[in-house]
């Protein structure tokens, strides 16, 4: 059965991800990346199972990452949950 993707919901979050968020998805790539390459980031998209970012190094190299969500999402909604709980697993391993 196919589960609706609420494409505005998905916008809204991707923009205010943008705006207010730059420092999580710097956390997010740097976890996925296991480096600090990133100096900035962009949310691009996300669907059910993981999200796009952009990410740009100091020397304003560019690079796509995709990074997969730590459990497929029902609907656009559950991305803030799901984030969230990616960011604490972040910020938990690089403390270390």
């Amino acid at each position: 059965m196919a589960v609706h993707f609420n494409i505005k919901f998905a916008a809204f979050a991707v923009e205010h991800v943008n705006l207010d968020h730059q420092d999580a998805l710097l956390i997010l790539c740097e976890d996925h990346l296991k480096t600090k390459w990133a100096q900035r980031a962009t949310l691009l998209s996300y669907d059910h199972q993981q999200m796009s970012i952009e990410a740009v190094n100091a020397s304003g190299e560019l690079s796509r990452l995709q990074i997969p969500f730590v459990k497929t999402l029902q609907n656009a909604e559950e991305f803030r949950t799901v984030l969230i709980e990616m960011l604490k697993s972040a910020k938990e391993k690089l403390a270390h």
